[in-house]
């Protein structure tokens, strides 16, 4: 079973905070971004979760930029974009693109759609790494492990 309620709780949160900036343009025409962040998030970077995703997944973190449709490369992108999307809120579809080689942000929106069906339809390899993945990032967010080291030596 794919433990689901963090990304709803965070998916819920991203949606108070957007509509919060909303009502706050509307009243004062000022811009404003506002980020949600978990309290033992705030040293946390991006660039660290994908290293931990990589890890989970016996692969090197420079995997990322590969340009390459091998499953391996792909699933590694899809389950990444998807869960920055979800635990980074505030990044948007432009920024994770950089981390893939300077993707276009319609390639990032077709790998999170398609990580969505490929999760919903329960594709078995992919779900597997999805989990694996998922519990790791968890783990990295809560401290109960300290330094991941790519599990692909150079």
């Amino acid at each position: 079973m794919i433990q689901r309620t963090i990304p709803r709780q965070i998916n819920l949160a991203r949606n108070i905070t957007r509509a919060a900036e909303q009502q706050i343009k509307q009243k004062t025409g000022m811009k404003v971004t506002l980020l949600v962040c978990p309290d033992n998030q705030e040293t946390k970077t991006p660039e660290q979760m994908l290293d931990v995703v990589a890890a989970a997944l016996s692969m090197h973190s420079s995997a990322y930029r590969v340009r390459s449709r091998e499953r391996a490369y792909v699933d590694l992108r899809f389950i990444c974009a998807y869960l920055l999307r979800n635990y980074f809120p505030s990044i948007t579809l432009q920024q994770i693109s950089v981390f893939f080689g300077g993707q276009d942000h319609t390639s990032i929106m077709n790998g999170l759609a398609r990580t969505g069906m490929l999760l919903a339809v329960g594709d078995e390899k992919f779900t597997h790494k999805y989990e694996k993945a998922l519990k790791s990032v968890n783990k990295w967010l809560k401290n109960e492990e300290s330094g991941y080291v790519s599990a692909i030596s150079a």
